[in-house]
């Protein structure tokens, strides 16, 4: 782990340590300033669930606090008034609370409530078991909405910590590990030793793939995290290039998850299809043993500097200034003259775009049928106990 790696690991844990004390010093005075409003100045005779509300609220930004609280005030709303129909209509039984349920959670789902989906039928419930069914789930609305407008403006006022640089410092170092991965597979092939690393490099690179929710996560922060604050239009722009440099790196790792599974496939570990197929006795269809193409190590190093390069744009609180760009645009030209020399080495058929194309067609029918099949393919699991 090169020191790049290292400081962007020990930023991004004390970044996501500096947004949780936040969130927990938000929720105790939004608590705190919640149960003075509900005691001294409303008199509230269920004062408790007015911090209950600001509490249960309390998320890591002000725009998902408010979300969630305002989820769960039309949640006990809407549960309000359920209960007491039902209570006023066919009277408090068990049939009664059994309908309160079913039409309560239902209508959290088909009012897309998220996780105050319950809200309604908890607050229906609440209400109907209570002697004043008016009064409970009046003071219990009341002393909700303190709690939500109490969390969301504190958490307006309190600083938001650097979920930007986090998502940043996020995203390049997934980028510099994409650029490790491929630096390693280019020397392996230029040593010509590489057989027996390929089904390593298959899971890695499907590591990094799902890595990547993490930093859509910490991409996601940083956009609530700014929402409703004046004067975010520079941290705006970032956010909004960190977004887009999430989702090139989305195909990049698809591709380099399709590099080294073809890689792999050259090895014939598990074998080929439809080489090991019972049905196949035709030899000219079994595949003959490969090597990787020459020149493709200069290729994925090239690509490798690309990467490692990019890391560096994204710890960037500007956009990257025209001297590093030409910079970048020097090594993209370098990895695609690279491939030009490769590809055309390998075979003519780069000339002509239509014949790669149906060629990449028929590789990925080849590649659902590996998928599929119960005997040999890598899901077996599926198929058989």
């Amino acid at each position: 782990m090169d020191a790049h790696l290292r400081t962007a690991e020990v930023r991004a844990r004390m970044v996501a340590g500096f947004g949780d004390g936040v969130m927990v010093a938000r929720t105790a005075v939004a608590a705190a300033l919640s149960w003075w409003i509900a005691t001294a100045l409303l008199h509230s005779d269920a004062a408790s669930l007015a911090p209950a509300g600001a509490i249960l609220g309390a998320q890591t930004t002000p725009f998902a606090t408010a979300r969630k609280s305002l989820q769960r005030a039309a949640g006990i709303g809407l549960g309000f008034l359920l209960g007491m129909a039902a209570a006023a209509s066919l009277g408090v039984n068990t049939l009664t609370v059994l309908l309160a349920v079913l039409l309560g959670m239902y209508a959290g789902r088909l009012l897309r409530l998220g996780p105050q989906m319950h809200q309604i039928a908890l607050t229906a419930v609440l209400v109907m078991g209570t002697a004043q069914h008016f009064g409970y789930g009046a003071t219990r609305l009341e002393d909700n909405v303190v709690g939500v407008l109490i969390g969301t403006v504190v958490g307006l006022l309190v600083p938001a910590p650097g979920f930007p640089r986090r998502a940043g410092e996020e995203l390049a170092r997934l980028a510099r590990q994409a650029a490790d991965l491929l630096t390693e597979i280019s020397g392996q092939l230029a040593d010509g030793d590489w057989a027996s690393h390929a089904g390593d490099w298959v899971n890695r690179a499907r590591a990094l793939s799902q890595r990547l929710e993490l930093v859509r996560k910490a991409v996601r922060d940083a956009e609530d995290s700014i929402r409703w604050r004046p004067r975010s239009g520079r941290a705006r722009s970032r956010i909004n290039r960190l977004a887009e440099a999430t989702r090139c790196l989305d195909h990049v790792g698809h591709q380099v998850r399709g590099i080294s599974r073809g890689l792999y496939n050259l090895t014939f570990r598990e074998g080929r299809p439809p080489a090991l197929h019972w049905d196949q006795h035709d030899s000219h269809l079994l595949p003959e043993p490969a090597t990787a193409p020459d020149g493709l190590d200069r290729v994925l190093g090239d690509l490798a500097t690309v990467l490692a390069l990019l890391a560096d744009v994204h710890t960037l609180e500007e956009a990257p200034d025209p001297g590093l760009l030409r910079r970048l645009e020097a090594l993209v030209g370098a990895a695609e003259t690279s491939f030009l020399r490769t590809a055309l080495d390998q075979s003519t058929a780069y000339e002509d775009w239509r014949v790669l194309c149906t060629a990449g067609i028929l590789e990925d029918a080849r590649k659902m049928i590996h998928e599929l099949d119960p005997d040999i393919g890598p899901h077996r699991g599926a198929f058989h106990m």
